[in-house]
């Protein structure tokens, strides 16, 4: 988490710098303190609505919700194919065992005869 607080930190102090605001001026036109401002550049955790603020004054907030997928916009169907299937489960391994009456005799194939006719039942 605290990787993710140093890129917010390290991109939006990148962006204001590159337009030449002031740390005032961007505390007073987003509506945040000053003190929370200079919280947000170094990284630290911040209130959510003042760090959503700030990004939205820079322009980085519909750039990071375009990035998350719109769980309205997804059909059940998506939604279904979406989650992975987890097993409720477990099961032993079924060896396949032929019984005698299943059983095919390699003639019969080589031959290309039924393995069973009518009238061989006696």
């Amino acid at each position: 988490m605290k990787n993710t607080f140093e890129t917010i930190a390290s991109s939006s102090k990148f962006i204001r710098l590159q337009r030449n605001i002031a740390q005032e001026t961007a505390a007073t036109e987003s509506g945040i303190s000053l003190r929370t401002l200079q919280n947000i550049e170094a990284g630290n955790a911040v209130n959510s609505s003042s760090l959503f603020a700030y990004l939205n004054y820079l322009d980085l907030l519909d750039n990071m919700l375009a990035t998350l997928p719109d769980p309205a916009k997804l059909t059940p169907l998506e939604l279904l194919k979406a989650t992975p299937n987890r097993r409720a489960r477990a099961r032993e391994a079924v060896k396949n065992k032929a019984t005698p009456a299943q059983s095919v005799s390699i003639e019969n194939i080589v031959n290309d005869k039924p393995s069973f006719q009518w009238g061989d039942e006696k």
